[in-house]
């Protein structure tokens, strides 16, 4: 930018601000967005654009299967890889859902977690011994079956 002097008795034409703070952060988040395209995933990024939602629906799709396996853990104690709601998550993935309706679940199941968790029925540390001897038992077993 160039700057000159103007006679003081000029009559103002015109205005002009810069906002150096909010060019910068403009030019950041633009080389940060093309720096996304060139590394994206392109068939991720075509499911996203097929069905129009503009939304990550895989990602959405494990945001609710993880926030549902925590409010199993913290009700039941466990958790359950072969999931009850594979539909629901399926319909998510193929973009079936709005994202703002998503989002709004999504905040109501971490507000329910946050309940859940005071009131779960869980140790406050894990058992190092029994982790242990539960990874000796598996590992155990997968070498006697791979022999």
């Amino acid at each position: 930018m160039c700057l000159s002097s103007i006679p003081k008795d000029e009559k103002p034409i015109a205005m002009l601000y810069f906002n150096k703070d909010g060019y910068s952060a403009y030019c950041k988040r633009y080389k940060e967005y093309w720096e996304w395209v060139a590394k994206r995933n392109d068939e991720r990024y075509k499911t996203m654009m097929s069905h129009g939602k503009n939304y990550d629906s895989k990602n959405m799709m494990h945001v609710f299967r993880l926030l549902s396996m925590a409010k199993e853990i913290a009700i039941d104690g466990m958790m359950n890889v072969l999931r009850k709601d594979r539909e629901f998550l399926l319909s998510i993935k193929e973009g079936k859902f709005e994202c703002d309706e998503l989002l709004s679940k999504a905040e109501m199941l971490k507000e329910q977690l946050t309940l859940l968790y005071q009131n779960a029925d869980l140790q406050d540390e894990p058992d190092i011994e029994k982790i242990d001897a539960l990874l000796v038992e598996m590992r155990k077993k997968y070498y006697k079956e791979t022999r």
